[in-house]
């Protein structure tokens, strides 16, 4: 038979052939398509049983040549799930309960009363049959998943009793017998801690027959069985999970060692590189600063008795080159202090800086026509000294690189969230290629149409120190002709405007 099978045979044994037609008209009304097969004798009986091409069986108790137990008995040894009814007036109570105790599914008494019974204990019969078969599948087919996935399940008393087991419980903690496993149970499984509620889960570590220790995760469930509750679990092998854990932990144990360790030589290659840095600018500090007080002398004793103006010339070019010179060893000292000197983290209005910033610049560059826009800015938490330098550096390269337009427009903002305040700084002026943004915050960099304008390249890489030193970040914006934005952002809680 197979899950939602319809009915389609019926073997009918009883030796009358007026109750087999009796039978036969009642079971057709119900079952108009079904076809009966009429068995009246002791050898057609064992031809039908042998050649098994029926589904059904109904039954008469006294017959000629045997009884009703007889057929039963011989049916359930041949397929104990082929489903049988009795259909008797000559059995008693004491055989009923007899004939029901070796498999048989119903029994209806040969009286006009009971006709009709006869096909509606058919229908109930066989359906039931069908039940049983798809669940007898279903936890076949749960078996067979569970063996393959080397799950185990159990059932079990509140107290610890091993009721069942599956073939994969015995499998998978090595079991050779029920009472192994119940011994096994009791010992390792029931006596561990855990927090029991309706449905829970928990793992633990057991030590198996054979002496192997393995992590065995535990699902269980309570439920309740013919009044009683019982636990109903599964418990499955998580020794390699485990496994892989511990050695993911160690490898992230080992990695943050590693990268503490070349965290720790970074900061050192570096403190040397400023140490190096600081050292050398400063030893260039006084040639250079000889160099040009002795071009001066020089220029001023030859303007004396020479009227050359190529030698000049040279003597004026020497005195750009050791001013240009001196700013940068200056810049470069600055930048150096800047990554050597101790923060000092105050409450910093942002709009007093850049207002001061600007009040500079307009008294420096009293012909240029600047439009200034000024948002609201909030108050944040820095080291005043260094965030000033990020304003000033940010504001003049703004008002440098608009020094070609007849009205320069520069805009400074912000906005701000719970985790950081992000300002900005925009100009119409230059701009530049946003393939080379990278470069910009590189030190002594300069791309290709800044060059015509002064400066050491120094300025935004100390923009970006500054900004790192609080943990913040810094990024541009900008197209060639069309201006430039100049984003930092500093980390603030509660920014105050």
């Amino acid at each position: 038979m197979t899950a939602e099978q319809l009915l389609q045979r019926i073997l009918l044994v009883d030796d009358s052939p007026d109750d087999r037609l009796l039978a036969i008209r009642e079971i057709q009304r119900q079952f108009p398509d079904v076809e009966i097969h009429e068995v009246p004798t002791l050898a057609e009986f064992y031809e039908a049983l042998e050649a098994d091409q029926f589904d059904f069986v109904i039954t008469d108790y006294e017959l000629n040549w045997t009884t009703g137990l007889d057929i039963l008995r011989a049916v359930k040894e041949h397929d104990p799930e082929r489903p049988i009814v009795m259909f008797t007036n000559s059995g008693t109570q004491e055989i009923a309960v007899e004939a029901m105790k070796a498999g048989l599914d119903d029994y209806v008494l040969k009286s006009p009363k009971h006709f009709i019974r006869l096909s509606q204990a058919v229908r109930t019969v066989w359906e039931n049959a069908q039940a049983r078969q798809r669940a007898a599948q279903l936890e076949l087919r749960l078996q067979f998943l569970l063996n393959e996935l080397n799950v185990g399940v159990f059932r079990a008393t509140v107290d610890g009793k091993l009721l069942e087991a599956s073939e994969g419980f015995y499998k998978l903690l090595g079991l050779s017998s029920f009472e192994d496993a119940q011994r096994f149970f009791k010992e390792q499984i029931a006596t561990a801690d855990r927090n029991r509620q309706e449905q829970w889960e928990w793992q633990t570590e057991l030590m198996c027959p054979n002496q192997k220790k393995i992590w065995v995760r535990i699902s269980e469930t309570l439920v309740k069985q013919n009044g009683k509750i019982v636990i109903d679990g599964l418990i499955d092998d998580i020794t390699e999970q485990k496994q892989y854990s511990a050695q993911i932990k160690e490898l992230n144990r080992t990695l943050e060692q590693r990268v503490k360790e070349r965290t720790i030589r970074l900061e050192n290659v570096n403190k040397e590189l400023e140490t190096f840095a600081f050292s050398v600018s400063h030893d260039l500090r006084s040639p250079i600063r000889q160099i040009d007080g002795f071009v001066s002398l020089l220029k001023q004793q030859l303007t004396e008795i020479t009227t050359d103006e190529t030698v000049l010339h040279y003597l004026n070019t020497i005195t750009t080159l050791t001013e240009r010179s001196g700013k940068m060893i200056d810049d470069l000292l600055l930048f150096s202090r800047t990554g050597r000197a101790e923060m000092h983290y105050s409450t910093v209005e942002m709009k007093s800086l850049v207002e001061s910033i600007k009040q500079q610049i307009e008294s420096q560059f009293k012909n240029r026509k600047i439009i200034w826009k000024i948002e609201s800015l909030p108050t944040i938490n820095g080291d005043r000294h260094l965030l000033q330098q990020v304003w000033q550096n940010l504001i003049e390269n703004a008002v440098k690189y608009t020094s070609k337009r007849q009205k320069a427009e520069i805009e400074i903002g912000s906005i701000f969230n719970d985790q950081e305040s992000v300002f900005w700084v925009k100009d119409n002026g230059i701009g530049f290629e946003m393939n080379y943004v990278n470069r910009l915050f590189g030190i002594f960099q300069r791309l290709e149409n800044a060059q015509e304008f002064e400066g050491t390249g120094i300025g935004l890489a100390n923009t970006r120190r500054i900004i790192h030193r609080h943990n913040g970040r810094v990024w541009a914006e900008g197209n060639p002709d069309q201006g430039a934005t100049f984003y930092f952002s500093l980390p603030q809680d509660k920014p105050q405007v």
